[in-house]
């Protein structure tokens, strides 16, 4: 297998985590999506990272597809695996898609930044919405930290809501860290930290660079 990320990316690294944490520890391939990397457009048409390419060739793009191509392939551990199964399963997905969300806007303010003046674009409604979108984001999940934890009491991952939860806690903190609008979240902050222990999270870490 081959796995096509940059150091930067979310995305590759949620990807990453949840590769790792089903055993599937494979050394990532450096590509710069900006640059028309012919190894990532060959896999795909859209040169977005994360790409999986499997043995037999056939690529595996998004980071959600990965994962649940994830959970289908890999299905050890079984339980609870990355999302959990009966009525546990709509909380996690409910929680994760809220840092997506978040995430989702952070990026969105970083690839706009790039090729906008920043200081220009971050003063727009559409730069103040994305900003509140990262804000409400880390506060709604802030208020639900109780609900995120690492892995549950016999569980051998944790769930893709704490995943998501901390990529996205790590993430604000590498692009906006320091930043006034940036809110408080001392929970997420914890879990983050605990987290970083994990093999996965600690050797995913975004960098820029």
């Amino acid at each position: 297998m081959q796995l096509l990320i940059n150091t930067t990316s979310p995305y590759a690294r949620l990807a990453r985590i949840a590769l790792i944490e089903k055993g599937l520890d494979i050394a990532p391939t450096l590509v710069d999506p900006w640059a028309d990397d012919r190894r990532l457009r060959r896999a795909n048409a859209a040169t977005r990272v994360p790409t999986l390419v499997l043995d037999d060739g056939t690529p595996l793009t998004e980071s959600l597809l990965i994962v649940q191509w994830l959970e289908t392939a890999r299905p050890a551990p079984r339980w609870p695996g990355l999302i959990s199964h009966g009525p546990l399963a709509a909380g996690v997905l409910s929680r994760a898609g809220i840092a997506l969300g978040a995430i989702d806007a952070a990026v969105h303010t970083i690839i706009t930044r790039k090729v906008t003046a920043p200081v220009l674009f971050d003063t727009t409604k559409v730069g103040l919405r994305r900003r509140r979108t990262m804000v409400e984001g880390l506060q709604r999940l802030e208020a639900l930290a109780s609900q995120i934890a690492g892995p549950a009491p016999g569980a051998q991952t944790p769930l893709l809501d704490a995943i998501c939860a901390t990529v996205l806690f790590d993430y604000v903190q590498l692009r906006f860290g320091g930043q006034p609008w940036v809110p408080a979240t001392p929970r997420l902050q914890a879990l983050a930290e605990a987290l970083r222990k994990r093999h996965a999270f600690a050797s995913s870490m975004p960098k820029v660079g």
